[in-house]
């Protein structure tokens, strides 16, 4: 199961910028871009949790008890100031925020993101740069296509991570009474074969 940092999930500026991703389950997420800021939100205190020892580095245990949702420690840590989760330690005092603040931060974010998206942004050379990157698409260059094609002698299947077997292979195989580990790789005489 995901945990959905509202601070993240609620922010359409985050996650996913492209508007073809709306639907799907996963998307684009911009860190470059704030989450949310409470200036100009009148902020209302719920309460205070002082953190004990177990709930050291836990800001969604907190937010469970104090604001009814795990999901919601984004906006306990950033009404807090926190970026960092794990920079929550035993004894710290956090301010709780009230339900009506964490939902006029994210309604003020979309006001400002509504009348910034209306204004004439083509100035700044940055935000040019940043489309354009997220348009371009991950090409081979010939003369580098051609190369890899000449000297990689044992081509994988399929371009996969270190830890992902390629389709076929196995991880453990059971042979003449012996488990041998990650058969099919390398090739270098390394898997010696262990005894049941």
């Amino acid at each position: 199961m995901a945990l959905l940092i509202d601070t993240l999930s609620s922010n359409k500026n985050v996650f996913n910028p492209s508007e073809g991703l709306d639907s799907s389950q996963y998307g684009i997420w911009d860190l470059t871009k704030s989450s949310v800021s409470f200036q100009g939100v009148d902020p209302q205190l719920a309460s205070f949790a002082i953190v004990p020892e177990y709930f050291q580095m836990r800001p969604d245990l907190i937010a469970t008890l104090k604001m009814g949702s795990q999901g919601k420690m984004g906006s306990l840590l950033k009404f807090n100031g926190l970026s960092n989760p794990f920079a929550v330690y035993e004894g710290q005092i956090l301010a709780v925020p009230t339900a009506n603040t964490v939902d006029e931060i994210f309604r003020s974010k979309k006001v400002k993101e509504q009348s910034a998206s209306t204004s004439n942004t083509n100035t700044n050379p940055l935000n040019s740069f940043k489309k354009n990157q997220q348009q371009k698409k991950f090409q081979v260059s010939p003369g580098r296509k051609k190369f890899l094609d000449e000297k990689i002698k044992n081509k994988p299947v399929e371009v996969l991570p270190p830890n992902i077997t390629q389709p076929g292979e196995t991880t453990i195989l059971k042979q003449n009474g012996f488990i041998v580990f990650a058969p099919n790789s390398g090739g270098g005489g390394f898997n010696t074969p262990t005894a049941i």
